[in-house]
């Protein structure tokens, strides 16, 4: 049954597997039988605000650093990354940044008039500096590079801050009067939190993996010849070393093991060892203190200014109680008006197919393969589409073998998404790969006796087309793309994530050459500090005669000469003006397929003449029941609690559900007068609204079963809020059509990204004219919504609210503030990923204060906590393992995933764990 009771709960977050089976039966589960009602009265907006005045009075500060001026007359705070400056015994705090800098770990000049702090006003963290008035604000740092933690030195001439330009992160050194950057760190590891002790020395922490801790080097030191000594070790995530006045005393943070702990003590008593605390050093935190991840400030030879809890707080050093000195701080706001669209949920007659996947063109140039609603298809340039498949399972990534005589494609059909080869001449399919594990994005050799793929492990495999012998090309990637062959068949390019440094997972994607021969791999960078690609099958792809490669770089159809070995050879040049997506060569050389929305073209890429096709391609939408129907069930679950439960049940007893053609008519007590026409006998089952999975990413490697696992579940509405655009748009047509089983679907595209990026998909974006093109497919795709991530600049992704409200679209991201203040509609992860290192909406003790609590109550945000992916997932297996004997995992999972699962239980569950 579709469309029938408006599902008011919330899905548990589930992994989705990939095993064919039966469909799941009701009442064959351990928990008690119910009869299935699938929810569609949903909508994913936000409540629109109708231009609401917003105003909250915040005492409270998540992740929040402060500053104490030299003079002690001023704390600098960067309350919800702006930079407050209030009384030095606490007070109202007053604003000197505007909203959208994220201005950061706030450090004062020695004469107490500037303050410098990390800023993320474009697509990179760099060095700001500005008047403790707030006037006179100034970049001191710039580039592509990250440039983190300023300290002022003592002389009020230097800045010391981290920074990921030399490919880790370092120890750098700002000379203010002349703008010269020295490098005083080198090592492998990352070490960053810089601090002056005295004016020749830098306290820093490094996360080497010996000895992790706080060490200290000269600040004249050149990198690679610095002499560095550790001065205090820890076994944990090390913060913020400072030294006392007269350079006697060290304080810094430390989170680990469940706790945090602010450390006091002579540095000068011993480093001690790998693993442990340094001796001489205690911690003067309290036992629960939520300590704040910053440099503590020593306020005398005696005493540290720092953050915990949500409040600024002074302590002795000696220990004893610490000390709130209280903040006020105004935040007003108006969020805008907005009108989301509304879905379609009476479809009727053809409906244009968005979901094209991974159109190749053949070595001739004269046909397309491409997969839709299920099946692939190939079509004439110019001519209709013939389907080449007709089952119910999943068929993608089709890849045509060098002769144009056989497809080879992925299809689910043997249970698992495997690697098959169609005979274009007798229409004969073989299966190549036999594995439990999706094998996906064929490419097929040179000479047509390999193909190339990717499997969940990140790996790269190659298969004998005869023999399906396998062998591995390269070891784990973070979902490369899709490989393409270098003309002689001795190499793979891919894109890939070339990180910047290894303490953040960000970076940009580049081609990877990898060789098969035995050597190194090589990175290939066409454009520096410029995403190739959005992984996937965004390119690379190299040229049949090895002259060139074709890519996607700013959303645009990107070509550059290369040498034998695929190394560039000249700069890159645009043939498209519009965004594009899955180029693919002629076996010529002289022409691209890519697709451009719905439809295709073909360029020329000496002379960029362009041959538009449209594959006119249609799905029905699944025909509406007739007539109408009563459910007659025992129980139906209302999840009313106390005064407002019956009879104090969360559910009501001997209930008529009556639908008429997709819709409920009425629910109410059972009476034998609604019994005239079908009667579907639950008289002995319990009836749920469908459940809505609020925040899933799907994924084509689970094949067919997918939508049944949503389903067996009772999961009968999913948010997808981020994936690739033409896949999702392939399940909505899927699914609405009756193709493929499975929910209702909410949707987004690729996620609105800054320059460094981190999934496969993120629309890698700066100022160029890439970001009107990502809205105007948003909006040409038929979006439910936009999601921003978390490298996108404020000022930017404020631009994509408005405009995407404009079209009826609400925005999403991993960002409270300013996104609330710009009029974002939801928050995604109480937690999740952030660009600062540490979330500003949830302390590393996983507690959040009155700021996002305040901000978020008032502002009527939605938020999708996702508690499973954060360890909640894993203590529900720690403490009952009962429910992997469901039937529907034992029928729907292949055993992979339960296996992955039972091991979760082996390791014995800690007290902390279980708490």
């Amino acid at each position: 049954m579709r469309k029938l009771l408006p599902g008011t709960a919330k899905a548990a977050p589930y992994v989705p597997g990939t095993a064919k089976a039966a469909p799941y039966v009701p009442g064959t589960a351990k928990a008690a039988p119910y009869v299935l009602l699938v929810a569609f009265a949903f909508t994913l907006d936000a409540q629109p605000s109708g231009g609401r005045a917003v105003h909250v009075t915040l005492h409270e500060g998540t992740s929040m650093a402060a500053a104490l001026s030299p003079d002690g007359r001023t704390i600098a705070i960067d309350l919800l990354g702006t930079l407050w400056t209030l009384p030095g015994g606490g007070g109202v705090a007053k604003a000197i940044t505007d909203i959208s800098m994220d201005a950061r770990q706030p450090s004062w000049s020695p004469d107490s008039t500037r303050i410098a702090f990390q800023a993320y006003r474009s697509s990179t963290w760099q060095i700001w500096t500005i008047k403790a008035d707030g006037t006179d604000l100034r970049a001191v740092t710039s580039g592509p590079y990250d440039d983190r933690e300023p300290s002022w030195s003592p002389d009020g001439r230097r800045i010391a801050f981290s920074s990921d330009r030399s490919g880790t992160y370092d120890v750098w050194v700002l000379t203010l009067a002349t703008g010269d950057i020295s490098q005083v760190t080198a090592d492998p590891s990352n070490e960053f939190h810089p601090s002056w002790h005295g004016g020749s020395e830098i306290a820093f922490v490094s996360d080497r993996r010996d000895t992790p801790g706080v060490y200290i080097v000269s600040a004249s030191a050149s990198g690679s010849n610095a002499a560095e000594r550790l001065v205090a070790a820890s076994d944990g995530a090390v913060a913020g070393p400072a030294f006392a006045p007269d350079g006697s005393s060290i304080a810094f943070t430390v989170l680990g093991g469940g706790r945090t702990r602010l450390m006091i003590g002579d540095p000068s008593a011993g480093a001690g060892s790998s693993g442990t605390t340094s001796k001489g050093v205690r911690n003067i935190a309290d036992t629960d203190e939520d300590v704040f991840p910053f440099r503590p400030q020593w306020v005398s030879q005696t005493e540290v200014l720092y953050t915990a809890d949500g409040r600024i707080k002074r302590r002795q050093a000696a220990g004893g109680a610490a000390r709130v000195i209280e903040l006020t701080a105004d935040v007003s706001f108006t969020r805008p008006a907005f009108t989301p669209k509304r879905r379609a949920f009476d479809l009727s007659g053809p409906q244009p197919v968005r979901g094209i996947m991974h159109p190749v063109i053949s070595p001739d140039g004269k046909q397309v393969a491409f997969a839709a609603v299920g099946d692939l298809w190939v079509m004439p340039v110019g001519g209709a589409p013939q389907r080449l498949t007709h089952d119910a399972f999943l068929e993608t990534d089709p890849a045509w073998s060098p002769d144009g005589a056989s497809l080879a494609y992925s299809s689910d059909r043997d249970g698992f998404m495997n690697v098959w080869v169609r005979d274009l001449r007798s229409g004969v399919d073989r299966q190549v790969t036999r594995g439990s594990s999706a094998a996906m994005q064929a490419a097929w050799s040179p000479d047509g006796s390999r193909i190339a793929f990717s499997d969940p492990e990140g790996q790269i495999q190659i298969v004998d087309v005869k023999s399906g012998a396998i062998r591995k090309a390269h070891d784990h990637l973070n979902e490369a793309g899709r490989a393409s062959w270098s003309p002689d068949g001795n190499a793979l390019v891919v894109s890939s994530l070339k990180v910047y440094s290894t303490r953040f997972r960000e970076g940009t994607n580049q081609v990877l050459r990898i060789s098969l021969d035995g050597q190194p791999d090589r990175w290939f960078d066409p454009l520096p500090h410029k995403s190739v690609g959005m992984r996937e099958d965004y390119g690379p792809v190299w040229s049949p005669d090895g002259t060139q490669m074709a890519a996607i770089i700013d959303g645009l159809l990107t070509v550059w000469p290369v040498g034998r070995d695929g190394a560039p050879q000249g700069p890159p040049r645009p043939l498209s003006t519009g965004l594009a997506g899955s180029p693919t060569w002629t076996g010529d050389s002289r022409r691209i397929l890519y697709q451009s929305g719905s439809r295709l073209k073909l360029v020329d890429v000496a002379s960029r003449a362009v041959q538009d096709i449209d594959p006119h391609l249609t799905w029905t939408p699944a025909p509406t029941p007739i007539g109408t129907k009563t459910i007659h069930a025992a129980r139906v679950w209302t999840g009313r609690q106390g005064r407002e439960a019956l009879n104090g049940l969360p559910y009501d007893e001997n209930v008529d559900i009556v639908v008429s053609g997709n819709r409920i008519k009425s629910v109410e007590p059972h009476r034998d007068a609604l019994h005239a026409g079908t009667v579907v006998d639950a008289s002995n089952e319990t009836v749920i609204p469908g459940l809505i999975e609020i925040h899933t990413h799907l994924n084509k490697d689970y094949g067919e079963a997918l939508g049944r696992i949503f389903l067996s579940w009772g999961i009968t509405t999913v948010r997808n809020p981020a994936t690739n655009t033409f896949e999702t748009m392939e399940y909505r047509d899927a699914f609405e059509s009756g193709a493929r089983i499975g929910p209702r679907l909410f949707t987004t595209g690729e996620p609105f990204d800054g320059t460094r990026v981190y999934y496969p998909g993120g629309s890698s974006l700066d100022d160029t004219g890439q970001l009107p093109l990502a809205l105007e497919r948003a909006k040409d795709a038929g979006f439910d919504f936009i999601k921003t991530y978390v490298r996108l600049p404020d000022l930017m992704q404020r631009r994509i609210i408005d405009e995407a409200h404009r079209m009826g679209m609400p925005v999403t991201s991993h960002e409270l503030y300013p996104a609330v203040a710009y009029g974002a509609d939801g928050v995604e992860h109480i937690r999740g990923t952030s660009r600062r290192g540490y979330s500003p909406k949830i302390s590393g003790l996983s507690r959040s204060y009155r700021d996002v609590i305040d901000l978020l109550t008032a502002s009527k945000m939605t938020l999708t906590p996702t508690i499973g992916i954060q360890g909640g997932f894993r203590l529900q297996t720690l403490r009952d393992a009962s429910w992997m004997d469901d039937s529907r995992i034992q029928r729907l999972y292949p055993a992979s995933i339960a296996q992955r699962w039972r091991n979760e239980t082996r390791a014995p569950a800690s007290a902390a764990a279980l708490e």
